[in-house]
C-alpha cells in the first residue's frame, strides 16, 4: 500500500484555469522526495498526461515539448488534479484549444493500468480511435499483406535471385498483418458502443 506524500507546491509550475490551481509536476524530479509522480499522488487525486495523438510524444498544456528556457530539454512533467472532475475539465479544455493534443487521465495507481480516459477533441476524434480508425488500419494492413504477397512470389518464381523482393515481401506481410489484426481486435471492441461508430 502506497504512503500518501503532502505535495510541495512551492516548487511546481502552476496553470490557472478558471477552477483551481493545477499543480504542474515533474514526472522524474532527483531534487524531490519522493522523487518519482506516483509517490506524491495521493487516493482521490489523478494525474493529467498530455502528449502528440499521433506519435504520443509528451507535450506541455499548449503543444510544446519540454523544454527549459536555454533550449535543453527538460523532464516530462504532469498536471495533478484534486478530483475527477477537475481533470476531466483540464483534458477537454487542452483538447478544444489544440486538435493535435490528446490527454489520458490516471489515477493515484499510476501507469501500471490503462488510463482511466483518453480524452481528444471530438472533431478529430475518429483520427486515432473508433470504428472508423479501425477500419483504416485494416484496410491499410490488408493492402500491406498483399503487396508482400506480391513480392515474395515474383522473388519465389525467379528463386530468389532478388533476394530484397523476399525480404521486403515478408516485412509488409508481417506489418500488414500485424495492422489487420489491431483493426480488427479495435473493431470488436467498438462494435458495441454507439458513440464510436462516427
Amino acid at each position: 500500500m502506497r504512503q500518501a506524500h503532502p505535495v510541495v507546491a512551492a516548487a511546481e509550475p502552476r496553470f490557472q484555469l478558471g477552477l483551481k490551481d493545477l499543480i504542474w509536476t515533474r514526472l522524474n524530479d532527483p531534487d524531490r522526495t519522493p522523487p518519482h509522480w506516483t509517490g506524491i499522488v495521493r487516493a482521490g487525486q489523478y494525474v493529467v498526461f498530455i502528449s502528440d495523438a499521433r506519435s504520443r510524444a509528451p507535450r506541455d498544456q499548449e503543444g510544446r515539448p519540454f523544454c527549459a528556457p536555454d533550449g535543453t530539454e527538460t523532464g516530462q512533467c504532469a498536471a495533478l488534479c484534486d478530483d475527477a472532475i477537475e481533470a476531466q475539465r483540464f483534458a477537454h479544455d487542452v483538447a478544444a484549444r489544440h486538435h493535435e493534443l490528446c490527454c489520458e487521465i490516471y489515477d493515484y495507481e499510476g501507469k501500471s493500468k490503462p488510463p482511466l480516459t483518453t480524452i481528444y477533441d471530438p472533431s478529430v476524434r475518429s483520427r486515432y480511435v473508433g470504428a472508423v480508425h479501425a477500419r483504416r488500419l485494416s484496410a491499410l494492413g490488408i493492402v500491406l499483406m498483399c503487396f508482400g504477397g506480391v513480392f515474395v512470389a515474383i522473388d519465389v518464381r525467379h528463386d530468389l535471385a532478388w533476394i530484397w523482393g523476399y525480404v521486403i515481401g515478408l516485412k509488409c506481410l508481417l506489418l500488414g498483418g500485424a495492422l489487420t489484426t489491431r483493426g480488427f481486435l479495435e473493431r470488436r471492441e467498438f462494435r458495441d458502443n454507439p458513440a464510436d461508430r462516427a
